[in-house]
């Protein structure tokens, strides 16, 4: 028992270890909460940091409002002022981007979020969250706003599963984390 322990102790140190190597950052935009239960696990599970990222004129309620705002947006390339809890992300190796798809796409205050900050040679991880919208563009746009970045494959939820989720996703991205630095979670 006591060497079982030991091991288990080693184990979380590692992880922890990882975590701070790789310096995770766990960025999200969530409109109805859905996208935050995903941000909330990613970030239990590899110890990252927890960052909000708000549009300081919040969309409307309204579903076919909140479409002809997110259309426009797209059509116009508008990037609306945000809000976030972290304001510099050079202290970050991994950084994971979550949001709902809207038109198949990232919401613009995501695009607004890429464009603020220099991600060369920063891993970013898309998560997302769908309803009746493919997984289409989702990532595209991300590799045209962050160049220099690595973009992995993403994470990608259907809204109406995001509260059975947990242990899926967990393991997800603490296997996207675990090919940053592989020798760190070679267990």
């Amino acid at each position: 028992m006591k060497k079982m322990m030991m091991t288990f102790g080693t184990l979380l140190a590692l992880s922890a270890i990882a975590a701070q190597e790789n310096r995770v950052l766990v960025a999200y935009f969530s409109k109805t909460g859905n996208t935050e239960i995903l941000a909330k696990e990613i970030a239990a599970e590899t110890g990252g940091t927890l960052a909000r990222i708000r549009a300081t004129q919040p969309y409307p309620a309204d579903k076919k409002a909140n479409m002809e705002r997110t259309k426009a947006e797209y059509e116009n390339g508008a990037r609306p002022a945000i809000e976030c809890d972290v304001l510099d992300v050079s202290d970050y190796d991994v950084i994971f981007v979550g949001y709902p798809l809207w038109c198949a796409k990232a919401p613009a205050p995501i695009f607004t979020f890429l464009e603020s900050h220099d991600l060369s040679g920063k891993k970013i991880v898309p998560f997302v969250t769908y309803g009746g919208s493919p997984f289409a563009r989702g990532t595209e746009d991300i590799r045209l706003l962050a160049p220099e970045a690595e973009v992995s494959r993403p994470i990608a939820v259907r809204a109406s599963r995001v509260s059975s989720c947990g242990k899926t996703v967990r393991a997800a991205a603490r296997k996207l984390v675990a090919e940053c630095a592989p020798s760190a979670l070679n267990f």
